[in-house]
């Protein structure tokens, strides 16, 4: 008997996507990361079909419970992937005069390779809604951004505005407000 119909595809599909987004929630998964756990449990679900009996459960209970173990098992060896996955930055070049073979196990100024994943479209966006936001900016706040911009730390770009911290910090929260008003939740 040939236990995949729709009704256990159905079940596979929506366990799948359940595992994968739960898990995507609880360790920060990228979209690319969930969809291929996704897909990794898809296969495995239809790949051990043969092991379900309608007899003992629902096709969504053998799906959800087979699930559960397997995108543990896929979430452990992501997070091995991760552990091992580093690039170098400010290491010695491996055919170079001053490499050791002791540098490869050193992972002091390392930067994990899957954490450079780039949003090109959101930071477009993003520098498109800055930029509509400065042009409608009045002269005091254009000067306040680049304030800010300059010295990247609010105590020392008050003391660099010449001007009182009341004043000061009223100033960057009217910023602020003129920043959510382009988009920007998160305002400096």
């Amino acid at each position: 008997m040939n236990p995949i119909n729709d009704e256990f595809f159905n079940a596979v599909r929506k366990a799948a996507a359940t595992r994968a987004g739960h898990l995507a929630a609880k360790v920060g998964l990228s979209p690319a990361d969930r969809e291929d756990m996704e897909q990794d449990l898809i296969v495995d679900l239809l790949e051990n079909a043969h092991r379900y009996d309608p007899s003992k459960g629902s096709p969504g209970t053998f799906t959800g419970l087979l699930s559960k173990h397997r995108a543990t098992e896929l979430l452990d060896r992501l997070m091995k992937d991760r552990r091992r996955l580093c690039f170098g930055v400010g290491s010695p070049a491996a055919n170079g005069a001053d490499f050791e073979f002791d540098d490869i196990t050193e992972c002091e100024n390392s930067i994990p390779l899957w954490a450079v994943d780039q949003d090109l479209f959101s930071d477009s966006a993003a520098l498109f809604d800055l930029q509509k936001a400065i042009a409608f900016m009045t002269d005091e706040q254009q000067a306040l951004c680049h304030l800010l911009v300059s010295h990247q730390d609010l105590p020392d770009a008050c003391k660099a505005s010449g001007i009182s911290s009341a004043t000061f910090y009223r100033r960057v929260e009217q910023l602020q407000m003129h920043l959510r008003m382009f988009g920007f939740r998160k305002a400096a």
